[in-house]
Order: structure tokens, then C-alpha cells, then sequence
């Protein structure tokens, strides 16, 4: 069951790269890199690349990236937005979420590490639905 959670804002750190917005703003769709790279009609290995500022090329498709993430292309540039950016979550998904706020600065930090060496132990294109 879908539920409407609360707008998130799309205020970035602004020590993030390029990269790391783009990934950010990626996963705030619900997109993978296949589903991006498939929308800009480019191969997902360009979208890792972007995501780990390994390409100096992404710059001229930000706008298109921007439209299909549904942000402003201002987000990409300084990590700020004027507006807040609109996603659905499940209820699964507001109840990580609170649960997750409630975790101090290190705590958060290993919960992203574990889910990170989660994500590698799958293979390339293994994504659950």
C-alpha cells in the first residue's frame, strides 16, 4: 500500500559532488541506474560514471536528468533548492525513515555502510522490485 509521505526536501549537502546529487536525487526517484540511463537513452554504465565523477561530460545532460528526477536544475549546481521535491513512500518506507531519524551521526553512518556492502554482495543488475 502506497502511501504519500512527506515532501523531502532537496537541500544537498553542499560538500557533495556532482555525483552524489545526481545518485541522491536518483534514489529520491525510485529510480535504479538502468531505469535513468534507459530514460536518457544512454547505457547505465554512463550513469555510474556520472554518479562517481568519473565523466566530465555529464554537465550537458543535466537538464534532461533534472526533468526526469523532477527537480530544478539549480539542485545539480549548488545543491539548493526554492522548492521541495514531492516523492511517494511506502509505509515500509516512512516507518525506516522515522526510525532512521532517531539514530545519531554514527549510527546513521553504519546503517549506510551495512546497507552499502548489502548492495555489493548483489550481483550487477539484481535489483528487487
Amino acid at each position: 500500500m502506497d502511501s504519500s509521505g512527506p515532501d523531502i526536501p532537496a537541500q544537498l549537502g553542499s560538500q557533495e559532488t556532482l555525483g552524489q546529487r545526481i545518485r541522491s536525487l536518483r534514489l529520491y526517484a525510485g529510480l535504479t541506474q538502468a531505469d535513468l540511463a534507459d530514460a536518457l537513452g544512454m547505457s547505465r554504465s554512463a550513469v555510474a560514471h556520472w554518479e562517481t565523477d568519473r565523466d566530465g561530460r555529464v554537465r550537458e545532460h543535466l537538464p534532461r536528468v533534472a526533468e526526469i528526477l523532477g527537480v530544478p536544475l539549480e539542485v545539480f549546481l549548488n545543491g539548493m533548492a526554492t522548492q521541495d521535491v514531492a516523492v511517494e513512500l511506502t509505509i515500509d518506507e516512512v516507518d525506516l525513515l522515522r526510525l532512521y531519524r532517531r539514530l545519531d551521526v554514527g549510527e546513521r553512518l553504519a546503517i549506510q555502510r551495512s546497507i552499502a556492502r548489502l548492495l555489493r554482495r548483489r550481483g550487477p543488475g539484481e535489483e528487487v522490485a
